[in-house]
């Protein structure tokens, strides 16, 4: 049912056992059967987690947004695995949503993407489509607010959602990106959390599209960061994804827009002052109270304090 040929990361990381069951509920989610049986051997059996071939199935395919992993019922046998599939919509509803989504993507190649673009400049053409377009929201509003459906569709979503939407639209066009679980820190206390990890001319890096649109458009507190800085407000096991080392892609190294102190923060803003809106990085703790006294002209003022990111708008 899929429109688009997707990034795999996670079946990469499958065993030769579980890359072949994942084809093979790859494969019938893709004909919307309710069942697949997968022939497995006595010795493979006991090596294959099954879990895992589910979840990554899953996260590397966004667009199975009718089939959420609990309702995935599995059967073992001698030497077969059935998997039983219980979708959230009927044939004929999953087709035309799909339909839909694939409508709205290609509105955003059409809008977004120019001929000759070059990956970096694609990826905040993402950015910007999801921050126009999209409300995150804070808490499970029903089933949709967990995939593209709620972010495409209904316009609203949380973090897996719009996690899952950035992956769709990087896959539209073909830059490889992972959907990240771990947790994010919020008010000081930590909660379940999803981001993704995005490879561009080589490099990989965090984005986080939930936060920074929660932000508000133009912003890009989260994007292209190194495991170091994510890992300020984010954690999560990285034993399972790519490292991603301090690099050149990141919103403020890319836009010369890092101040090592106050001095050089003023000189920033300064330089940057006849624009409505704009961020700097500082590279020591800031605070509103300290943001106030650096020189920004009349407006608006959002510091993020674990990064220690302060955004301005006229």
């Amino acid at each position: 049912m899929k429109n688009y040929k997707s990034s795999k990361y996670y079946f990469s990381r499958l065993s030769d056992a579980e890359k072949d069951m994942y084809n093979s509920i790859e494969t019938a989610l893709d004909d919307f059967k309710p069942s697949a049986s997968v022939r497995v051997g006595l010795t493979k059996t006991l090596s294959i987690n099954i879990n895992k071939v589910i979840s990554a199935v899953l996260y590397d395919n966004p667009a199975y947004f009718y089939v959420d992993k609990s309702m995935v019922s599995i059967m073992q046998i001698p030497m077969f695995f059935q998997f039983n599939f219980r979708y959230d919509y009927t044939r004929d509803e999953a087709e035309k949503l799909n339909a839909e989504i694939h409508r709205k993507a290609s509105e955003f190649l059409q809008k977004y993407i120019k001929p000759g673009m070059d990956d970096l400049t694609k990826q905040r053409a993402v950015y910007r489509y999801l921050q126009s377009d999209i409300v995150p929201k804070y808490a499970n509003t029903g089933k949709d607010s967990f995939s593209i459906i709620g972010a495409l569709i209904r316009g609203s979503c949380v973090c897996e959602g719009m996690s899952k939407t950035y992956k769709l639209l990087c896959d539209y066009v073909q830059i490889p990106s992972i959907i990240v679980t771990g947790e994010g820190i919020r008010e000081n206390r930590p909660e379940p959390h999803a981001w993704n990890i995005t490879r561009i001319n080589g490099i990989t890096a965090h984005c986080d599209i939930t936060w920074d649109t929660i932000s508000g458009a133009g912003a890009y507190d989260y994007f292209n960061l190194s495991d170091s800085e994510i890992s300020a407000d984010h954690s999560f096991d990285s034993t399972v994804y790519p490292k991603c080392e301090p690099n050149k892609i990141n919103y403020f190294v890319a836009n010369n827009m890092i101040a090592s102190d106050e001095t050089e923060a003023r000189k920033i803003i300064a330089a940057n002052k006849h624009k409505k809106c704009f961020s700097i990085r500082c590279l020591f703790p800031v605070t509103l109270e300290k943001a106030m006294n650096l020189g920004f002209s009349s407006g608006t003022l959002r510091v993020n304090e674990r990064q220690n990111v302060v955004m301005f708008k006229k």
